[in-house]
């Protein structure tokens, strides 16, 4: 789930033609501050053990699907690192036992990276996001049109928000578009939907607005665990 940041991971990974993908792991858990704690001592062991460019922990104050849920994510440079994990490794098999007991598994979902980020991660990062959930018919308009949207913003106050996007591979929301929109603070992402229906978006709101369905928002709070 994150901000995507396509600029840090392809910076490691060249000039090849391989793609960055992320997977997110849903849990669910009665103790997220002992979720938060095991995710920073444990985030990375399991990041070296599995090619990880970066990850971290999102909790929803608004939108989850059920109370409780967390989304534990992590990007990588390639699909084939991000779906070729092993559980059976000592070290993933020692730190997931540390929280086993604290929270479910719900959902083990798989995205691939689809814009270029601003920045990159640093461990301890903190930030927020407005993750939506779309279906558009013509995915590269709709592409097209976020990206204009995040230069627009930039260029009105809004410099230290970005938009990504994400194609969805698994699951309910299989073959739609995950679009992120992530500010460095809450309060940073407050004010960026406060100022929606000011003049100077107002025209390319309504161009967005045709070009896609919204299917379910999610408002959250992140941290960063590991970052290469």
């Amino acid at each position: 789930m994150k901000k995507i940041f396509l600029s840090a991971i392809l910076a490691i990974s060249g000039v090849g033609f391989t793609a960055p993908a992320m997977s997110v792991f849903t849990i669910n858990t009665s103790d997220p501050v002992a979720y938060m704690e095991w995710a920073r001592g444990s985030g990375k062991a399991l990041a070296e053990i599995n090619n990880v460019v970066s990850s971290g922990v999102c909790q929803p104050g608004y939108g989850a699907e059920e109370f409780g849920d967390m989304y534990y994510w992590s990007l990588f440079e390639n699909h084939a690192d991000s779906i070729g994990g092993n559980t059976a490794d000592p070290v993933y098999i020692r730190e997931i036992s540390k929280i086993a007991s604290k929270r479910t598994i719900r959902e083990v979902d798989h995205y691939s990276v689809l814009t270029e980020a601003s920045g990159s991660f640093e461990t301890g990062q903190t930030f927020a996001n407005y993750n939506i959930n779309v279906k558009t018919k013509n995915p590269a308009a709709y592409l097209n049109a976020i990206s204009e949207y995040e230069a627009l913003a930039q260029a009105n106050g809004f410099e230290d928000i970005t938009l990504e996007a994400y194609q969805i591979n698994t699951g309910d929301y299989t073959g739609q578009m995950m679009v992120v929109i992530q500010a460095p603070s809450p309060q940073r992402l407050g004010a960026f939907l406060d100022s929606r229906n000011e003049n100077w978006g107002q025209s390319l709101t309504n161009q967005i607005q045709k070009l896609r369905y919204l299917k379910r928002g999610f408002i959250m709070n992140c941290e960063v665990n590991y970052a290469r």
